[in-house]
């Protein structure tokens, strides 16, 4: 329950960009993280003879993944979701699992391409329903571009996060001293919040006077906290707790309810039902994802059949698999979140 719980909340962010207009989402994004950088800050401060014995480069690089990984990723769907709407935004960004298996297979080459393709395949052909949606209905050319601008920010913030979970989970692995969880989540944090803190200003530009009037001023602080204390904190912590319970087969079906739950909030906030081309680009998205965690879990019990055996035989000659990076979104990694 504390996993759907922390999938809901992480959810919520799809509606955001929306909910706070006439904000810029440049604004939203500032807020958001600026708040977020206060809870990291507070696990440095009092974890500070920990954080002292890192070293800096270990520190730099968790700082740039929050960047990369929180900041920039969240910028592509804030854009995405005014240009298109939250539900394309919240499918194709569902698809990440596939998106993580292509850079982790690229990174540390684990599976054959075409034992991927099935998978690749219906993706990409959800996509390409998704966008040929306003082509099949005669819309105009503005709104072919906003649609075209909002699944290519989509895919562009899909890409952002397979970087961050296919070089976080290699770092962690490969580092001999681990890093604790909540100073690694906590720089992570920091990361997010500088990168807000240094375009605040031009974010305030950038949003129209009537948006610090009252009533949508109140609604910008209300959404920047929620989204910055409650979903990114607060969700990761539930998260982490609960992941230490869940089974690793059951951890990718739950994180792929990030975005059905993001898909169905955002037609509940626009009040409408599915087109037919959309339905059809969720089916395909959905058949993709389903395919690639079939195979993972094929693949996975083969390995663990292999790892058995090995250990079994008669020279006593031990032979671990290491964890590919094609499945780095279920381990350590998958459980850091936006």
């Amino acid at each position: 329950m504390a996993a759907l719980v922390a999938s809901f909340l992480w959810a919520c962010a799809y509606i955001g960009p929306t909910a706070v207009k006439p904000a810029s989402e440049l604004l939203l994004v500032a807020g958001r993280y600026s708040l977020f950088i206060l809870c990291g800050l507070y696990v440095v401060w009092v974890s500070w003879q920990n954080v002292k014995q890192m070293p800096i480069r270990r520190i730099l690089f968790g700082l740039h993944l929050g960047v990369v990984g929180y900041f920039l990723f969240y910028i592509c769907i804030a854009y995405s979701v005014t240009a298109g709407s939250g539900f394309i935004t919240a499918l194709i960004v569902g698809s990440s699992p596939i998106t993580i298996a292509i850079f982790g297979n690229i990174a540390e080459k684990r599976v054959l391409w075409r034992q991927l393709a099935p998978s690749i395949i219906c993706t990409l052909a959800g996509i390409i329903l998704l966008g040929a949606e306003e082509l099949f209905r005669g819309g105009t050319s503005d709104a072919v571009e906003d649609s075209l601008l909002a699944i290519g920010l989509s895919l562009l913030a899909s890409i952002l996060w397979a970087y961050f979970v296919v070089f976080n989970a290699q770092s962690q692995r490969t580092w001999v001293d681990k890093p604790d969880p909540r100073i690694w989540s906590a720089l992570i944090a920091i990361g997010a919040g500088i990168g807000s803190i240094v375009l605040l200003p031009f974010a305030i530009a950038t949003t129209p006077p009537e948006t610090f009037s009252p009533q949508p001023l109140v609604t910008l602080i209300g959404w920047c906290v929620f989204l910055g204390v409650l979903s990114s904190w607060y969700g990761t912590f539930i998260w982490v707790r609960a992941a230490r319970g869940i089974p690793a087969p059951l951890a990718g079906p739950l994180l792929a309810t990030e975005a059905i739950f993001g898909a169905v909030l955002s037609l509940f906030w626009e009040q409408r039902m599915p087109t037919v081309e959309e339905a059809g680009g969720c089916l395909c998205i959905i058949a993709g994802v389903a395919l690639y965690m079939i195979f993972d879990a094929r693949n996975a019990q083969a390995r663990e059949w292999s790892t058995l055996a090995s250990q079994a035989d008669d020279t006593g000659a031990r032979k671990v698999e290491p964890i590919p990076a094609t499945r780095v979104w279920l381990g350590r990694a998958g459980r850091m979140r936006k």
